[in-house]
């Protein structure tokens, strides 16, 4: 058996290392530090930790609905849009524990780095978000990261 769950394993690994899906870092807003993973059919998945005035963690699943290329001379600039969902837990050191999930749209534009597998990313969210110490508000986000490809 356990030879059974290792080989399956192995070959997840090596599924997942020949599609087009990649790993990338990310800062920004509401998540100080975070790591995510971008399937090759566009669905992304985030994991960081919002530490801006309290601890806390947060995850992400997004969609990439669509991206093309700047058309930027030599240069490999591209654009993508997508929504998501986000949910949270901080516990802010004056306001005390905060529960809550936004909906989001998203933006942003990536650079892939001539004779690299990195590419350097910014994005915009914008959406809607209740907590239940913020309560229901509008909710701005953005990421600035590195992907690696």
């Amino acid at each position: 058996m356990r030879k059974a769950v290792l080989i399956a394993g192995l070959m997840m690994a090596l599924s997942f290392a020949s599609a087009k899906s990649y790993f990338g870092v990310f800062t920004g807003y509401p998540e100080a530090i975070g790591v995510q993973y971008t399937m090759d059919s566009g669905m992304r998945f985030s994991l960081g930790l919002p530490v801006f005035g309290g601890f806390g963690v947060a995850g992400s699943a997004d969609m990439i609905l669509g991206n093309g290329d700047l058309g930027v001379e030599n240069m490999d600039l591209g654009y993508y849009y997508g929504a998501g969902l986000s949910a949270f837990f901080v516990n802010y050191y004056y306001l005390g524990s905060d529960v809550g999930a936004n909906f989001h749209g998203l933006g942003g534009v990536e650079w892939l780095i001539p004779n690299t597998n990195f590419g350097v990313f910014w994005e915009a969210q914008l959406g809607v978000e209740f907590g239940s110490i913020t309560g229901f508000g509008p909710f701005f986000g953005g990421r600035f990261g590195l992907n690696f490809r």
